[in-house]
């Protein structure tokens, strides 16, 4: 977490929130959930939030709001993309209203910076920046910041993992107001068949960035290479950036796990880093 990350589509990670729980079958193999259960005995940042019983790292399902990294982007003084909550869900059921608030006001106060907020509970993000934001964030950037709402250097995601997750999120996500919305095809469990999971044209045109990648760590399923040139294909057709993060632990050439380095990032021979325009 914080001024550098090895994340390749951003360039900083802030992490306000603390605490998660699963909600697909894309958290199976969380790296924040193990990163936060290793970090859970007495005294330790992830306390009461995370357990770890052997190998079995879990989420306890509470969430807290961590005062001390709040204001970490105004600190920053280099314009910088900014991966908001990469240990965590902004959108989480846990996170209350007045949160979000804050959260919102420290983005609003260091509008040098790119955020980009990914979440794998679309409903509660579309809530927050349509009829809730009526009454509370949207006049609080319209009366206090002067800025209109959304920012346009705000980018909202959703993740999804296969067909079903994508046919669920991606409608949510077209029907957000923002300037960038983008989607995380990772980790890339199954086949999406983008043209049904967006229906319409104006879905489609919606979004303006898609990562996909492979799952890593030590329990990683493999991404069949076609998920890939799916994703790649939809975005031509569609004016889309397309940036391939990785193939995770497994190289499609190979049978045997390689390891997320030697698997690299290159597909049919290119590496796909594009970025949306802003």
């Amino acid at each position: 977490m914080g001024n550098t990350t090895r994340i390749e589509w951003t360039d900083s990670t802030w992490n306000p929130i603390r605490g998660c729980s699963r909600v697909s079958e894309g958290c199976r193999n969380c790296y924040a959930e193990a990163i936060a259960a290793r970090f859970s005995k007495t005294g330790q940042a992830y306390e009461g939030l995370a357990t770890l019983k052997g190998l079995d790292a879990r989420w306890t399902g509470e969430v807290r709001l961590i005062e001390t990294h709040l204001e970490d982007p105004i600190r920053w003084r280099k314009p910088r993309k900014i991966f908001v909550n990469s240990m965590s869900d902004l959108f989480h059921p846990g996170v209350k209203d007045e949160w979000l608030t804050e959260i919102f006001s420290v983005m609003a106060r260091a509008p040098r910076h790119i955020y980009q907020i990914l979440t794998k509970r679309p409903e509660r993000m579309l809530e927050a920046l349509t009829a809730g934001a009526e009454s509370v964030a949207a006049a609080l950037f319209t009366n206090t910041f002067g800025q209109p709402w959304p920012p346009l250097n705000w980018w909202f995601g959703v993740s999804v993992e296969d067909h079903e997750t994508a046919t669920h999120r991606l409608p949510i996500l077209a029907k957000c107001p923002a300037f960038v919305r983008f989607v995380s095809y990772e980790p890339a469990l199954g086949p999406v068949h983008w043209e049904s999971a967006l229906t319409l044209q104006e879905q489609r045109s919606a979004i303006s960035w898609i990562i996909a990648g492979g799952e890593s760590g030590t329990n990683a399923r493999r991404m069949h290479p076609d998920w890939a040139r799916s994703a790649r294909q939809f975005c031509n057709d569609n004016h889309i950036a397309f940036f391939f993060k990785q193939w995770g632990e497994f190289h499609p050439n190979e049978i045997a796990k390689v390891g997320k380095k030697k698997a690299g990032s290159v597909l049919d021979g290119v590496e796909w880093r594009d970025f949306p325009p802003c």
